[in-house]
């Protein structure tokens, strides 16, 4: 495509693309030492007032200290013991004083004896341990005090400090190595960005967004603009455009995007030309009833398949047709679970014909007649509402197919106006016999069995539904209600956590019994049943 030349300035891509990565990235790094400096540089800072203190608390009741504080000569048995803890601890002074300031330790032995400095030991006299920054005879530091007791009385204080000067230093080389690493971080980003930036601009053949957004919107006319359908594949065969015209003929939606050609399309031989490259012309193809005229053709880039596009014209009265088929694809999929259980049962018919045992055969149709009468009967006796009964029946049938033995309790009532509506207790017995035809199937055909019931009484609808599967471990009992929580591969754990959702909604209750190995059942209340029956 020609790049056409526009009279609006704007910035190229790859210069954009390269200041918005660096733009985030530095407001990031802004972010990052902001939050370095609130939780890493100043914590520190206060981490040191807090071991200065707890130094000084520690001083504070050594018995040598306690014991001779404020006594003449004191500072004998003082010094000693103070400058010891000064050198293991790194402190910049350990200074012990008496009520009246005067000192009994300090690092410059000629200073003991006098006044300590600084004016901010008073508070320790009146009992309280605190750290500030003042200016003493080694200069600016934070310091912490402490009272010394004795007997109950305060006898002096004891000051632990860090000169300012190396608070300093140590705050400064946090910095400085953070700012270096930053600066890193900003040389790295620019490569970065500038390697991104002309990647894009690679993938998308050196066009400017503008550019992109013409070629779209003149392409979107274009093959809405034509009357015939148009359909493109990637070479995976996967739909990748669809016109409004393929849409409308095929019958299909947004949600086409994506599947396989062969989904919407099983007659289609676009799969033919990724495979062999060679275009296909004015090809008839069949899809059901409807015939269309096709023209396939591969897409190749760099000598490579990457696609195919096809263009197609319908050839018979296609929505007409379509929708009769449609009613027949629904009408076969309403019989085929007749069709399968019967086939199976004729099968079984025949044969015991075929060995002369007619009276068995004459036996075993009475016997699947009765069967499927006598339930019939009880579903249409006992549940009176119309949209209950036929999911029962069709559960039980669906049993029937799988070879589970499917038993609805005889005294079961419900009415024809149930409380909750229906739609609630269908989508609640719906997901609960679900799973528990799920959990038996993996069981041998003779340990499949399902129990259900469903009762009215006491103002109360009880739903029941007891299953012979492998159970529950007790550790899963609460994860079950969980929405996600499934032990199912191919299930994404959505039927219990949504029961428990209709049943909290109708503010009803919902318990668990379960064996590993032998059952699990599940039963649930509801408040607002029509009446009791017996």
């Amino acid at each position: 495509m020609q790049k056409e030349k526009s009279n609006v300035p704007r910035f190229n891509l790859e210069i954009r693309i390269f200041f918005l990565t660096v733009g985030i990235f530095l407001a990031g790094l802004l972010v990052v030492g902001f939050f370095v400096r609130a939780t890493l540089i100043d914590p520190y800072v206060r981490q040191l007032g807090e071991q200065a203190m707890s130094i000084a608390r520690s001083v504070a009741l050594i018995p040598d200290i306690v014991k001779n504080v404020g006594k003449p000569g004191a500072e004998k048995i003082i010094q000693p013991i103070a400058d010891e803890i000064r050198k293991k601890t790194g402190a910049e002074f350990v200074v012990v004083m008496d009520t009246k300031s005067v000192r009994y330790s300090h690092p410059v032995p000629e200073r003991i004896g006098r006044t300590f400095v600084g004016g901010d030991e008073g508070p320790a006299f009146t009992g309280k341990e605190y750290v500030s920054n003042s200016v003493g005879t080694l200069g600016p530091s934070m310091r912490a005090f402490v009272p010394i007791y004795r007997g109950g009385k305060i006898v002096g204080a004891v000051s632990v400090g860090i000169l300012t000067k190396d608070v300093n230093a140590m705050r400064g080389n946090l910095v400085k190595n953070m700012m270096a690493a930053l600066a890193l971080g900003i040389v790295v980003c620019a490569a970065g960005a500038r390697f991104l930036a002309k990647n894009i601009k690679k993938e998308i053949k050196g066009l400017e967004p503008w550019q992109i957004t013409r070629a779209l919107i003149e392409r979107e006319a274009l093959l809405n603009s034509v009357r015939e359908g148009i359909i493109a594949v990637d070479k995976n065969g996967r739909i990748t455009l669809l016109n409004d015209q393929a849409k409308k003929m095929l019958a299909l939606g947004e949600d086409a995007l994506g599947r396989p050609v062969t989904d919407p399309l099983p007659a289609a031989k676009m799969p033919r030309v990724l495979e062999t490259g060679e275009p296909m012309m004015d090809r008839e193809i069949r899809i059901g009833s409807l015939r269309l005229i096709a023209n396939i053709m591969p897409l190749r880039e760099n000598g490579r398949i990457v696609g195919a596009i096809s263009s197609f014209r319908d050839m018979t009265e296609f929505e007409a047709l379509a929708e009769e088929l449609t009613g027949t694809r629904r009408f076969v999929d309403a019989l085929r679970v007749r069709t399968h259980e019967f086939l199976n049962k004729l099968h079984t018919v025949s044969g015991l014909i075929q060995l002369g045992e007619n009276e068995r055969a004459v036996s075993y149709i009475s016997g699947v007649v009765t069967a499927q009468q006598e339930m019939m009967s009880l579903i249409t006796r006992r549940i009176k509402n119309s949209s209950l009964a036929g999911l029962i029946l069709g559960k039980s049938g669906r049993c029937r197919e799988l070879g589970i033995d499917f038993t609805l309790d005889p005294d079961s009532y419900l009415g024809s106006h149930p409380t909750p509506e229906t739609n609630a207790l269908v989508s609640i017995i719906g997901n609960l016999l679900e799973n528990a035809i799920q959990a038996v199937l993996p069981l041998p055909r003779e340990r499949r069995s399902i129990e259900f019931s469903i009762f009215e009484e006491s103002k109360k609808t009880i739903i029941s539904v007891k299953d012979t599967g492998t159970g529950i471990p007790p550790e899963n009992i609460e994860k079950i209600f969980e929405k996600g929580f499934t032990t199912k591969e191919d299930s994404q754990g959505l039927g219990l956590s949504h029961i428990r959702e209709l049943v909290e909604i109708y503010k009803g209750e919902i318990s668990v019994h379960s064996k590993p190995g032998e059952f699990t059942e599940f039963i649930i209340t509801l408040p607002g049943g029509e009446t009791e029956h017996g």
